[in-house]
């Protein structure tokens, strides 16, 4: 038997990953959801929801080839893949050249286009005295301290702050197993993952944490339909309006003391009796922040770190000296990350990127990249008019320590070694060569490693060989 070296994981990184996986009794309940269909509509691409109003009030299958010659010739291709996407979240049923709407998510989206059916489905609002002190400046503002006291954390564990902003157990539970953070020797610390996080406009970010909580709700047995549910009722609600905690579940309740650790909700109520949902997951599920979230461009929703060039405020020198005019504590400790900082005034802070600064970083898994990028995003809107925008020289260098550092690559790879014969050996390694999997061989000591995508075609070969002869070499 090969031993396999290297190994990949699959995480769903979008919400629509996470629908396509979901069973179809799942979706079925989920669509029951006026409120859920509605924020299902809003996040697919345009082409996929012009096919879908094209198709809402029609009771009848269309024939696939008529669905395509809605489009041009030179876009028929684009219009099946859509159709293929609808296929996999479940909204759209194939059969026999036909095309037809699930007939659960459209009796439901019908429902939320015209106010009927569970109308509450899309939050009951609190019919309580409204507090005038609490509105969208205010909930704004709480939520962006909540996501920045997260960001800070992550950021700050890795930058040796000497005061953290203070987390829930939940939180620094979702950071960890989503990969943003991992333990070391010190405690929790930021990975390339977080790094990259960090980089992402704020909506991609928020859905990331969503998913992330998703998958945290089965490890504790909670219905994931309810959760879905819940996700997408606080996507479709009012910001600045107070909403009653009535009609959800014991889970749901537990959900929205859990997300108000992130900013998502705020409650001022200490019985918990009422809710505000904030612009972080209230504008979830606009077009803007659904382009952004697929693409990784910049949206509505954008976070300080991203914000076009108009708003940078770093200064690069030739000789690696920067100069950030800033006075955010989370833009100076993501800079603490891979700069030397030297001084620090009121709106001004100074450093320099040293080989020292660099390998620091390179050793929490933040690339040579990753920071070129993270500088040339945030730089000055001076810095900007030139091209390239960031010194050549500067760049050059970050990367030459990085390659100090990577001087090795691992590859997933599988090792054969200890043939009986040398016939059999030779016959193997011939046709490894053939198809190009060879990655390294003795044919001395008749071993090889060979690439985990070609080990199929030579464990074929080898069983194979062992079927027509008594020859039996060995792998391992």
């Amino acid at each position: 038997m090969a031993t396999q070296l290297g190994g990949e994981d699959e995480f769903k990184t979008t919400i629509a990953e996470y629908l396509e996986s979901l069973p179809p009794q799942f979706c079925k309940r989920v669509f029951s959801s006026p409120a859920a269909c509605l924020a299902i509509f809003r996040l697919l691409s345009t082409i996929g929801k012009q096919l879908i109003m094209s198709m809402l009030y029609l009771d009848s299958p269309l024939k696939l080839q008529d669905v395509l010659q809605w489009a041009r010739p030179e876009h028929q291709r684009l219009v099946r893949s859509k159709i293929h996407q609808l296929r996999k979240l479940q909204l759209l049923t194939e059969e026999k050249g036909n095309v037809l709407l699930n007939t659960i998510f459209q009796e439901q989206l019908r429902n939320a286009l015209t106010g009927g059916g569970d109308f509450s489905s899309f939050g009951v609002p609190d019919s309580g005295a409204r507090d005038a002190h609490i509105t969208a400046t205010r909930l704004s503002r709480y939520a962006g301290e909540r996501w920045e006291t997260m960001l800070r954390f992550m950021v700050g564990r890795s930058a040796n702050e000497a005061t953290l902003p203070a987390l829930s157990d939940t939180v620094q539970r979702i950071l960890q197993s989503s990969g943003l953070m991992d333990r070391g020797p010190d405690g929790l610390r930021i990975t390339n993952s977080g790094f990259q996080f960090l980089l992402q406009d704020s909506a991609a970010q928020v859905w990331t944490v969503l998913l992330q909580y998703l998958r945290l709700a089965e490890e504790k047995n909670m219905d994931v339909v309810e959760v879905l549910n819940l996700l997408f009722q606080l996507v479709s609600l009012q910001l600045g309006r107070a909403y009653t905690t009535a009609q959800l579940t014991a889970n749901q309740q537990r959900m929205l003391s859990e997300l108000r650790e992130f900013g998502l909700v705020y409650q001022d109520d200490p019985s918990g009796q009422r809710f505000y949902p904030t612009h972080l997951v209230t504008t979830l599920a606009s077009s803007g922040h659904a382009r952004s979230s697929d693409n990784g461009g910049t949206g509505p929703g954008q976070s300080e770190l991203t914000k076009s060039s108009e708003h940078g405020y770093i200064i690069l020198e030739t000789n690696c000296r920067i100069y950030a005019y800033t006075s955010s504590p989370l833009q100076i400790a993501i800079l603490g990350l891979f700069v030397r900082l030297v001084s620090r005034f009121s709106n001004l802070v100074t450093g320099a990127i040293t080989r020292d600064s660099v390998r620091q970083a390179l050793t929490h898994g933040i690339t040579a990249d990753q920071i070129i990028i993270f500088l040339t995003v945030n730089a000055h809107p001076q810095m900007q008019n030139r091209t390239p925008v960031l010194p050549v020289t500067v760049t050059d260098q970050i990367r030459l320590w990085e390659q100090e550092r990577n001087r090795l690559h691992p590859t997933g790879a599988y090792f054969y070694k200890d043939f009986e014969q040398r016939q059999g050996f030779e016959r193997v390694f011939r046709y490894a060569q053939d198809i190009g999997v060879i990655l390294w061989a003795n044919t001395e000591k008749r071993q090889m490693v060979v690439t985990r995508q070609g080990h199929a075609k030579i464990a074929e070969l080898v069983k194979g060989q062992r079927a027509s002869s008594a020859q039996t070499p060995s792998t391992s």
